[in-house]
C-alpha cells in the first residue's frame, strides 16, 4: 500500500509523516532514557547518511570504475577521525568505571570469506547494509526484499555457526589494547595515510588531478569544506556517543539473526534448525526484547531518522539528495540479484563478525586486526565481482 501511495502525486506523504511521527513518539514513551537516547542517536545518524549524500559501496564504485578518490578517502577521514576517538577511551574510560569495549574480534577464515562475499553482495545490489537500510528509509520497495534477505543469509549463517568455528582462529589483536593507545593509534594513523596516499597517487596517475575534501576556492561548500567531512565528523561523534551509551560501538548486523530467530518463534515456523553455538554465544543478546536491544534501537532509528528527513523533504519539495524517485518497472534479473545480494551480504555479515558498520568502520576504529582484513578482503570482493559484471555485459 505505502508503495502505491509513494508514487501517486505526494499523496502518501502527509499519512506516511503522520504514522512515522506516531511510531517515534511511541517508541520514546515506551523506553527507557538510556534506549531512548539509542534511538535518538540512530535517528541522528539517518539524519547525517541522508542529508549528505554520505554512503560506502558508491564511494568504492567511483573508485574502482573511475579512479576518482574522493569518496573512499573520506572514508580514511572517519577511521582518522574515529581512531583519535576511540584509542584513548578504550584504554582510560575503563579506569574511570566507565564501561566500554571496542569491536575487536578474532581474526580467521570466516572473517576473510564472510567479508569477500559481502563485497560480492555489494557489487551485486550496488548497496550495503547501511545503504540498504538508508532506502528503506526512502521508501524503495527493491531493497525491502534485500533486507529480507539479509535477515535469511544472516539467519543461516547463525544457524552454521559452529562450522565457521572449526576453522582455526587467531587471537583477538587490537592496536588500541595490545600495544600503549598513542603507539597503537600512531600505527593506525600511519596505515590510514598511507592508504590516502595510495588513493591520491592513482586518482591523480588517472585524471592529473585530485579532487580535494577541503579547498578555500570551492564556493559551493561552507567554509570549502566537502559534505563528506561534515558527514564523517558527525559520524565518528555519534559512534563515539554509542560507545558511551551502550558500552560497544555501532554495529547493524547483529539484527539479521535477530530478527530471523525471533520470526521464527513468533510465527512458528516450521524451520528445525539449531542455533546451540550461536545462541551460547550471544545468549544475553538473543533473550532481550527488541524494545531493549541496543543494536536493533540505533538500526530502527535510522530507519526513522532517514524516513523523516526524505518525507520533510517532499513535503518542502525538497528532492532528496542522489536519488532517483521515479518507480523502475520489475524485471527478473533485478530481482535474482537483489536476492544473492541480500543472501551473501545478511550471511557474510555474521559469519565475519559485522558489515561496513561493525566490520569495517568500529572494527578499524577499534584498532581490530580483523577490522583492517575485512576492508581488505570486501574490497577484492566488490572489485572481482564488478569486473565479472563488465566482461558479461561487454
Amino acid at each position: 500500500m505505502i508503495f502505491t501511495l509513494y508514487h501517486s502525486q505526494g499523496a502518501w506523504r502527509k499519512p506516511a509523516a503522520l504514522i512515522l511521527s506516531f511510531l517515534l513518539i511511541a517508541s520514546m514513551l515506551s523506553l527507557s532514557a538510556e534506549t531512548s537516547q539509542l534511538l535518538l542517536v540512530g535517528i541522528l545518524l539517518g539524519f547525517t547518511f541522508i542529508h549528505f549524500g554520505f554512503g560506502f559501496t558508491g564511494c568504492w564504485r567511483l573508485f574502482m570504475e573511475e579512479k576518482k578518490a574522493i569518496g573512499i578517502k573520506s572514508h580514511l577521514w572517519l577511521l582518522a577521525l574515529g581512531s583519535l576517538l576511540f584509542f584513548p577511551a578504550l584504554t582510560l574510560l575503563p579506569e574511570y568505571d566507565v564501561a566500554v569495549q571496542g569491536a575487536i574480534r578474532p581474526l580467521g577464515a570466516n572473517v576473510i570469506f564472510g567479508a569477500f562475499i559481502f563485497g560480492i553482495g555489494m557489487a551485486l545490489a550496488n548497496t550495503c547494509s547501511s545503504g540498504a537500510l538508508r532506502l528503506l528509509g526512502e521508501f524503495k520497495l527493491r531493497f525491502y526484499w534485500v533486507f529480507i534477505c539479509m535477515i535469511i543469509g544472516g539467519t543461516f549463517a547463525a544457524y552454521q555457526f559452529e562450522f565457521w568455528l572449526t576453522f582455526s582462529q587467531w587471537n583477538v589483536f587490537s592496536f588500541a589494547t595490545n600495544f600503549h593507545w598513542l603507539t597503537g593509534l600512531a600505527i593506525n594513523l600511519s596505515i590510514i595515510a598511507t592508504l590516502y596516499l595510495i588513493f591520491s597517487i592513482i586518482e591523480k596517475r588517472h585524471h592529473q588531478t585530485i579532487a580535494p575534501l577541503i579547498s578555500k576556492q570551492n564556493t559551493d561548500h561552507l567554509w570549502g569544506v566537502s559534505p563528506f567531512i561534515w558527514a564523517v565528523t558527525l559520524l565518528a561523534l555519534l559512534n563515539f556517543i554509542i560507545l558511551i551509551l551502550a558500552g560497544s560501538p555501532w554495529a547493524v548486523s547483529w539484527v539479521f539473526p535477530k530478527l530471523g530467530i525471533v520470526a521464527i518463534e513468533l510465527f512458528s515456523l516450521e524451520i528445525d534448525w539449531d542455533f546451540w553455538e550461536f545462541s551460547a554465544i550471544n545468549e544475553t543478546g538473543l533473550n532481550k526484547p527488541l524494545s531493549e536491544d541496543k543494536i536493533f534501537l540505533t538500526t530502527f532509528g535510522f530507519f526513522l531518522g532517514v524516513a523523516i528527513y526524505h518525507i520533510i523533504s517532499h513535503l518542502t519539495h525538497s528532492p532528496t539528495k542522489n536519488r532517483n524517485t521515479k518507480l523502475t518497472p520489475f524485471k527478473w534479473h533485478t530481482a535474482l540479484t537483489s536476492t544473492l545480494a541480500g543472501l551473501l551480504m545478511g550471511y557474510g555479515a555474521v559469519i565475519a563478525y559485522g558489515c561496513n558498520i561493525g566490520g569495517f568502520f568500529s572494527a578499524i576504529i577499534s584498532g581490530s586486526l580483523h577490522g583492517w582484513v575485512w576492508f581488505a578482503s570486501a574490497f577484492v570482493g566488490m572489485a572481482l565481482m564488478l569486473f565479472i559484471m563488465r566482461k558479461f555485459k561487454s
